[in-house]
């Protein structure tokens, strides 16, 4: 059974470290580019906890109002507004004094599900970031989240940490059977796991949660041993995420295991409609997910590199799905949304770098064509980029 834990907050967990690492190192890069559009950033911890652990550690919100105080100090814009707001219901209080040191933070005591809505509703025109990091997995509505997709904002990109495993659990126990597997959740620290029992209500608040019903054959299948947990989490995870997808144009998901060979404890999914945040996520997770070897292996090397999934990174597979890929590009397409398009078909599967190397050496063979604009250096040199942005724009076509 998941543990209870009245003592979540007395010592930063490895899962913490790894998730609130995912946060901070892509909100750096993201806070950094959307001052430039030089509208309003609402920055929202959904649910916020006590602000630090009590062996010192920081938790998500020091983390993000530490990283906004960087751009801050490092920027040389002029009147750039940023809004803080941190939601926990039980956890106000310490919110107050450990965040006393940060200025202008907006502090609100009560439910996620209760307040978001107005929290946002007079931010038309902001680019809002929503780090949703629940206690259990009830709180998850689709239904605002295919909501905020539909707000009058700027931009708005959402970073979850979705309970799968939870998830599947309380399908079980919904559909009246249990997970068999449970020590699947020996080592999961959960606040406030969420209970399900045999009854249409839970089946209504589990289709609420997953945006549909999808979900049901899955653990109908599982129920008969047609499929087993993993596959059953799998499914589960991949179907979310294709759901999200009805709302969010980029969606990408990165499976959290604490020990190799170990089956995903939570999920970490991002979604957003634009292109740029999905890319700087993909060279994220692969970096975190570098961090997260670590902890796998207790720093061992690892005789073969993997991806996020555990998988064997295969270059040669890698290079065989960037030609399937990019060969469909008969006409001129962004290099960024056909990049974009790559990693949501395939997933995290390596960084931004390695698909774009693959595509410089198939320019230098003249079997794709890259055009870049500017052409020309500031020398008069051909230029060779392959990043866009900042007045730079690369369109590519397949060739041969």
């Amino acid at each position: 059974m998941a543990k209870k834990n009245d003592d979540f907050f007395k010592e930063k967990k490895p899962w913490s470290e790894v998730k609130d690492e995912l946060l901070g190192c892509y909100f750096k890069p993201y806070v950094s580019k959307i001052l430039h559009t030089y509208k309003p950033l609402v920055y929202v911890d959904c649910f916020a906890g006590k602000g630090k652990f009590e062996d010192g550690k920081p938790g998500s919100p020091i983390i993000a109002l530490d990283i906004i105080k960087d751009c801050m100090k490092n920027t040389r814009m002029n009147s750039v507004q940023i809004s803080t707001n941190f939601i926990d219901l039980n956890y106000a209080d310490d919110l107050h004094e450990n965040l006393k040191d940060y200025p202008d933070v907006n502090i609100i005591s009560g439910k996620y599900e209760d307040t978001i809505v107005d929290l946002l509703s007079d931010k038309n025109g902001c680019n809002v970031f929503l780090y949703i990091d629940p206690y259990g997995i009830k709180a998850l509505q689709c239904s605002l989240f295919d909501n905020f997709a539909m707000g009058r904002f700027n931009s708005i990109e959402l970073l979850i940490n979705m309970n799968s495993f939870g998830f599947v659990r309380e399908a079980c126990h919904a559909f009246g059977t249990t997970y068999k597997d449970v020590s699947v959740f020996d080592d999961l620290i959960e606040y406030d796991s969420t209970k399900m029992d045999a009854s249409e209500k839970s089946i209504a608040e589990l289709d609420d949660i997953a945006g549909g019903d999808y979900w049901q054959p899955i653990i109908q299948d599982y129920k008969k041993n047609n499929i087993d947990g993993y596959e059953a989490e799998s499914l589960f995870a991949e179907q979310y995420c294709n759901r999200l997808k009805l709302s969010y144009s980029y969606v990408l998901n990165m499976p959290l295991r604490i020990r190799k060979g170990q089956r995903p404890k939570y999920r970490m999914i991002h979604a957003t409609n634009h292109r740029d945040g999905c890319l700087l996520m993909v060279d994220n997770i692969c970096n975190r997910w570098q961090a997260l070897q670590e902890i796998q292996t207790c720093g061992q090397l690892t005789l073969w590199e993997e991806n996020c999934e555990n998988q064997i990174v295969d270059d040669e597979d890698i290079e065989k799905k960037t030609i399937e890929h990019f060969s469909q590009y008969k006409n001129y397409i962004s290099l960024y949304e056909a990049l974009a398009a790559f990693f949501i078909k395939h997933g995290a599967i390596c960084s931004t770098s390695i698909v774009k190397g693959i595509i410089k050496r198939l320019e230098k063979e003249n079997r794709i064509e890259v055009v870049r604009n500017p052409a020309t250096t500031k020398r008069g040199k051909p230029s060779s980029f392959m990043d866009e942005g900042k007045g730079k724009t690369i369109k590519i076509r397949w060739l041969q």
